[in-house]
């Protein structure tokens, strides 16, 4: 598989890298020999400066929606948790006490129909729920017959 060459000549080492050395050479004159790296450095540069651009426009819009979304998402739960529970005693079911948010959620229970109170006990239920997080209010609403 491997021959051994018999002719080897330690001197000839060093004649192989003397002429890898004079083609070298000639693809880059002495003066242009550092240029690719300049070359490089700029370009590297170059793209640092567009992607640090790019993020400073988009990155205070992309917290802004994700902002929005925790709140809008969190207030609607709260509206969600607070007529579950009100079809919940509305049904006769055994008395639990109202849902509180471990987040800080808020919620108010409202009457449909503005004469009469909010209750969840009484027939038929027409009830809205108002839930806010962060400042987000989301409301749903439940009618029965």
């Amino acid at each position: 598989m491997f021959k051994l060459n018999s002719n080897h000549n330690p001197g000839s080492e060093s004649s192989s890298i003397s002429r890898r050395r004079s083609r070298l050479e000639l693809l880059l004159p002495g003066n242009q020999k550092g240029s690719v790296i300049i070359f490089t450095v700029l370009m590297l540069g170059s793209m640092l400066a567009i992607t640090l651009a790019l993020a400073g426009i988009y990155l205070p819009k992309l917290r802004a929606v994700n902002d929005a979304g925790a709140g809008s998402i969190g207030a609607i739960y709260a509206a969600d948790s607070a007529l579950e529970w009100c079809i919940y005693t509305n049904r006769g079911n055994p008395v639990l006490p109202p849902p509180v948010m471990s987040n800080g959620a808020t919620y108010r229970i409202l009457p449909t129909s503005p004469p009469a109170a909010a209750n969840c006990t009484a027939l038929p239920l027409n009830n809205q729920a108002v839930g806010t997080y962060r400042n987000v209010s989301r409301s749903l609403e439940v009618t029965t017959e």
